[in-house]
């Protein structure tokens, strides 16, 4: 494939230029006119008396009729005053599955969302502890913070989109199964949305399974009222890894500036498993800095950036999701245990630029990122000189919102955007050679989509969209390839009152194969494993079904109380799912036996349907939660079960006492077994695990202490892997947390 490089980065430039033109055109256009008006009114006679202000009533209704994203803060400090929202308003807000602001409880797709205090909570030294109390969603690999991969819905890796603050972690780390892991500490994170399902006429390639998008904190988030700057101390331990962590943050806004800096640290060694077994060698270190600058251009016009990068070194096995790895030395005709040193690290920056329309509704956004990924592993013994592997992708998303009223005809959101960006893989071994076993290589990625939510009379909501995407791969030494998908979506919604939300959607998604699943080419010895490319891989597809609903309420039983519920059910029909298969053996003189080659190939076709259920009820000082999932996934021309997670219940129960700012909660997560995968060794025993956790706040004091024993019982349990099936490591077992944090 020929590629003019000069050329390609003109048009990106001349493209983002124009692109950043249309964005700005209307916010600009807008300033200048209410800037016009202000100078007219200055310098003009005696003035029509002001409008009489609004009654508390009407104030009241507006604010219950306008949308949640007005609730923020005017640029001027001296008039921040926050919007309050009625009771049965008082919502979380979400934007990834519409890409628009939307209570949770009226998004028309399966949505889950983490909170920063649902983090603090769990005092966890990796996101894993709260994504696995989630519906069909799971951090699967073992104990190990750099073999754990997040999955939905059956899916990983590429086949969801991980993303941080708008930017794309593409990373697929090589033959050993630790695709798109996420490399970013817990004390960073603001929150963490979730959508499950079809995502691909609004993201584009990879949202197979859904979307994990996780924003960072900034000083908007931290200042307290009335502050203009701030900062945080956090320290803690954990036992069961011998885990000891610390953050630091320091955060201001003066005028129309505001900026963040922030460190963590964490250090770790032996990780006691469940049932009293260990976990060794796992001796190292993290850390980790975030840094966030925002400008308020004017009033409706903002720039922000950040920085962050996450370094991890550790003496493990080779294959961090391994119990014990050995590699035969035929200098010693031995089997060895295969421990090394080995780092990574992530390197994140972001450009955003953001414009809202004159209600404060955000209607424009340019996003511009670079994220690199850099794995590498010293030396073994003579056998193996050590390796880094490098994935640099670089991308932009610009998306403009318009709001219309059309009459009769309806009130209309369109939504219309565009996204692009390009995965570079580089390989060099530290003899100085360059290629292993995925070979350099580069995938480009674009796409055009456009989506309308149409309001209509009797609470319904219609909203079409659709997406073109395109995919170009190709690497050193092989042919391209390149595809393109029309990918559709619809939904219908309906709120018969304000309790009730019913939905039913269509949509169909893709994913473009990487260039480590064409390229793959990896020979440890001929006389060991082979890993097979196959340059014939095709683009997996699937169509999707989902329904569900939503029901919200406050005085249900009594004046203090709210329930909320979510269901949904879903059906897919997928064409040419990509799986990493067993394709036959080769000879190996040194063992004397048959060694397995494995491939990725495409399976023809299969279905998988399921169920995800959440509620949750509060009344008072009392908080109950209840979730639960089911998946079965089959190769529609066999009857084999493919890979599926298991069924999953989490429940919470908490209590606050308000006079001393303590909360005690139970929480109990109960896994089915996992009996049916018709891969044998990738079966599963059930599992329950209960935790109980305290979170102290101190009345009028700006210390908070938590305390927590992560799983009480120290019950053995594996999360059941989708990926492959050498996952024998147990899950960490009986841990005490203690957390302490100081905010000035």
């Amino acid at each position: 494939m020929s590629f003019d490089p000069v050329f390609a980065r003109g048009f990106r430039r001349a493209s983002l230029l124009s692109a950043a033109a249309i964005l700005l055109t209307p916010a600009l256009s807008a300033h200048a006119t209410a800037t016009q008006e202000k100078h007219r009114k200055a310098h003009a006679g005696p003035q029509r008396p002001a409008a009489e202000p609004m009654q508390p009533q009407a104030a009241a209704a507006a604010t219950a009729a306008a949308p949640p994203s007005i609730i923020r803060k005017n640029a001027d400090a001296s008039a921040r005053k926050p919007v309050v929202l009625p009771s049965d308003q008082h919502e979380h807000i979400v934007v990834t599955a519409t890409r628009t602001p939307q209570r949770i409880s009226d998004v028309p797709a399966s949505v889950s969302l983490i909170t920063r205090q649902d983090i603090e909570r769990r005092m966890s030294s990796s996101l894993a502890d709260v994504i696995n109390r989630l519906p069909d969603a799971d951090m699967a690999g073992g104990a190990r913070t750099e073999g754990q991969i997040p999955e939905i819905r059956g899916f990983s890796g590429r086949d969801i989109i991980l993303q941080i603050d708008g930017a794309r972690r593409n990373n697929d780390t090589g033959f050993s199964g630790f695709s798109a892991p996420l490399y970013i500490d817990p004390a960073f994170v603001q929150s963490v949305e979730v959508v499950m399902g079809a995502a691909s006429t609004l993201y584009g390639s990879g949202s197979m399974g859904g979307v994990m998008s996780i924003k960072t904190v900034e000083a908007k988030d931290l200042l307290a009222p009335g502050h203009t700057w701030g900062a945080d101390l956090n320290g803690g331990y954990q036992s069961a890894n011998e885990n000891a962590k610390g953050s630091a943050k320091i955060y201001g806004k003066w005028g129309k500036f505001d900026a963040l800096l922030a460190y963590a640290g964490q250090s770790f060694d032996t990780i006691h498993l469940g049932g009293g077994q260990k976990l060794t060698p796992n001796d190292g270190t993290s850390n980790s800095a975030l840094l966030k600058l925002g400008y308020d251009i004017t009033d409706r016009i903002r720039i922000d950036f950040g920085q962050q990068f996450y370094y991890i070194e550790n003496y493990r096995p080779g294959n961090a999701q391994a119990k014990l790895l050995q590699i035969y030395d035929s200098s010693i005709r031995k089997y060895v245990p295969y421990n090394q040193q080995t780092g990574i690290r992530q390197d994140d920056s972001t450009l955003h630029l953001t414009t809202r329309d004159a209600q404060g509704n955000e209607d424009g956004k340019l996003t511009l990122y670079r994220t690199k990924n850099t794995s590498w592993a010293g030396p073994f013994r003579s056998l193996y000189p050590g390796y880094t592997q490098t994935l640099e992708t670089y991308g932009f998303d610009i998306q403009k919102t318009l709001r219309r009223n059309f009459g009769k005809f309806g009130n209309h959101t369109f939504v219309i955007g565009s996204n692009y960006y390009r995965d570079i893989n580089h390989y060099i071994s530290k003899k100085g050679a360059s290629g292993g076993n995925i070979p350099d290589g580069q995938q480009q990625v674009y796409g055009f989509y456009g989506s309308d939510e149409i309001k209509l009379p009797y609470g319904i909501f219609l909203t079409p969209s659709l997406r073109y995407d395109r995919y170009n791969t190709f690497s050193a030494g092989s042919s391209s390839s390149t595809n393109g998908a029309i990918l559709p979506k619809v939904t219908l919604a309906w709120h018969p009152n304000r309790n009730w939300m019913i939905y039913l959607s269509w949509g169909k998604n893709y994913r473009a194969p990487t260039i480590q699943e064409t390229n793959m080419n990896y020979v440890v010895s001929p006389d060991s494993f082979y890993f097979l490319p196959n340059q014939k891989l095709k683009a997996e597809s699937a169509r999707t079904y989902e329904g569900g609903f939503s029901y919200t309420r406050s005085r249900l039983f009594s004046d203090r109380d709210h329930v909320s519920v979510r269901a949904t059910g879903f059906y897919e029909d997928a064409t040419n799912l990509i799986q990493l298969s067993a394709v036959g053996t080769h000879w190996s003189p040194t063992y004397h036996r048959n060694e397995t080659n494995y491939q990725y190939i495409n399976v023809q076709h299969a279905t998988r349907y399921g169920i995800e259920l959440r509620s949750t009820y509060n009344i008072e000082n009392i908080n109950l939660g209840l979730s639960y999932s089911h998946i079965r996934v089959r190769d529609a021309n066999t009857g084999a079960n493919l890979l599926s997670q298991p069924d999953k219940v989490a429940a919470d129960a908490s209590y606050t006492f308000p006079n001393v700012g303590l909360t005690a909660m139970y929480s109990l997560t109960a896994v089915e077994a996992q009996d049916y995968d018709s891969t044998i060794a990738r079966r599963r025993p059930g599992y329950m695990v209960h935790d109980i956790l305290l979170d102290w706040q101190m009345p009028g004091k700006p210390w908070r202490v938590n305390f927590a024993v992560t799983n009480l019982t120290n019950k053995t349990y594996y999360i059941y892997k989708s990926i492959g099936s050498n996952n024998d490591v147990p899950e960490i077992g009986r841990s005490f947390r203690f957390n302490i944090s100081y905010r000035f």
